[in-house]
């Protein structure tokens, strides 16, 4: 089992978040289908293979193939640590899973909704340099999907449409370590002292740095911005669905720092909301 995979399925789905919350700002997607972009899951991260487990003779329980997997994930025990109740919860279901027969695919869909929660309500109280090098990693992640193809990097955003991608085999290493590194270093940084606290004067500064880049979309794409909110209309136009999300990503990194981590979390504050 692939205990990495579900750590990182939420935050490839972050750029969804974003434009949800875009699009829910100006009143453009339903409270529903905000909450099915959100839901979106990647395909597997092969970082820890399922051969380790199969390598293991001492391990032949489902509670024990769990906890193996857990000292083996930092961030799976920082859960461990700080949310003992959602960590035992999930632990219940995924042994019960395992011994039902359960294959990979299930369990991650099982519970990668609950670990996506808790990532996005953690993330808008990091700081402000941990909320934007977040979001660098997964603009470096689309770009080197794109340059593979439009098409992967379609199926990276919304696996639900047409079926995801391996992001291992497509993304450098380089990229996947920072990805796996930039993670745990925000989720941990949530749970010390120096926690952020979001302002008004934060949320109506995110207010006005939204409405250029709302503008700016529509001014460029037109009507072709709906797609976002109906992917599975984008047939042929999955280099267009792609440059937009990019574009939305490169215009909020084009902020200010500060400005920049702002808009970011209103944007998931917004998302999460639905």
């Amino acid at each position: 089992m692939n205990w990495t995979h579900v750590l990182m399925a939420a935050y490839a789905g972050a750029a969804i978040t974003i434009v949800t919350g875009l699009m829910r700002k100006k009143g453009w997607l339903s409270k529903g289908s905000a909450a099915v972009l959100v839901a979106v899951f990647i395909a597997l991260w092969n970082f820890i293979d399922i051969r380790y487990l199969q390598a293991q003779k001492n391990a032949q329980t489902a509670e024990a193939r769990f906890d193996a997997m857990v000292q083996r994930v930092p961030t799976w025990q920082l859960m461990a640590e700080h949310e003992p109740k959602l960590f035992s919860e999930l632990r219940n279901q995924v042994v019960v899973l395992m011994k039902a027969g359960a294959n990979e695919q299930k369990i991650i869909d099982t519970i990668q909704p609950r670990f996506s929660a808790l990532q996005m309500q953690r993330m808008p109280l990091a700081s402000d340099q941990l909320v934007v090098a977040e979001t660098r990693v997964l603009i470096d992640q689309t770009v080197e999907m794109q340059k593979i193809s439009d098409d992967a990097c379609f199926r990276f955003h919304y696996p639900e449409v047409k079926g995801g991608v391996n992001p291992v085999a497509l993304n450098s290493r380089e990229t996947l370590k920072r990805r796996l590194d930039t993670d745990y270093a925000m989720l941990q940084a949530t749970y010390g002292p120096d926690k952020h606290t979001i302002t008004p004067q934060e949320e109506k500064q995110a207010q006005a740095d939204l409405e250029p880049i709302v503008r700016q979309l529509y001014s460029k794409y037109g009507e072709d911005v709906q797609l976002l909110n109906h992917p599975d209309k984008a047939s042929g136009k999955e280099k267009v669905v792609c440059d937009m999300m990019l574009e939305i990503l490169h215009g909020v990194q084009a902020l200010p720092q500060e400005r920049a981590a702002g808009l970011y979390r209103s944007l998931m504050l917004e998302a999460s909301r639905s």
